[in-house]
């Protein structure tokens, strides 16, 4: 197996544990255990489980966030800016989410808001990516004439976050499907 593919192995065992069990509940020998790696090989990879964690949290949530071209969004009109707000919501939780865990979508709330105490740049990140583009719609909201502009931008936010919360409570009835 080659350095990447390994430390893929681990990245993708971890998330899975993580989801199942928790960070807190989730021991080094499990993480070791479930790779089917020696314990020499496994430590080549990550020293410690606050680092696998932190390529966990990078892999399946921030990576999302980072690619976000705002220069290209800035070029958007409000219908095209939905647009793309949607598309990036059904694509930032994992459709095979289901297939990872037997816990549910729930499970992948918990680990993205675990991250807020345990990943040391998790929460600034977020709150960056959210501060850009309530800005941004701001911005395209109030030059095509809307009074309360910061505030809509809020809302059509929040429409979308409440999206995949709704997708959570009631995955047999997704949203963004309707």
């Amino acid at each position: 197996m080659i350095e990447q593919e390994t430390k893929s192995l681990i990245t993708e065992t971890a998330f899975k544990l993580f989801l199942d069990k928790g960070y807190r509940n989730t021991s080094m020998r499990d993480l070791v255990e479930a790779t089917n790696l020696s314990k020499g090989a496994f430590y080549h990879y990550f020293k410690n489980k606050e680092k696998i964690y932190e390529d966990v949290i990078d892999i399946y949530f921030l990576s999302y966030y980072r690619q976000v071209d705002w220069d290209a969004v800035e070029q958007l009109n409000i219908n095209e800016i939905e647009h793309m707000m949607q598309t990036f919501y059904q694509s930032f939780i994992p459709t095979t989410i289901l297939s990872i865990t037997q816990k549910g979508l729930s499970r992948y709330f918990i680990l993205f808001f675990e991250s807020f105490e345990i990943h040391p740049t998790f929460k600034t990140e977020i709150q960056q990516f959210y501060t850009k583009l309530r800005q941004i719609l701001s911005a395209v909201l109030e030059k095509a004439g809307h009074k309360n502009a910061k505030l809509e931008a809020l809302q059509r936010i929040v429409k979308f976050e409440g999206m995949v919360f709704w997708s959570a409570v009631f995955p047999e009835h997704p949203p963004m499907n309707i």
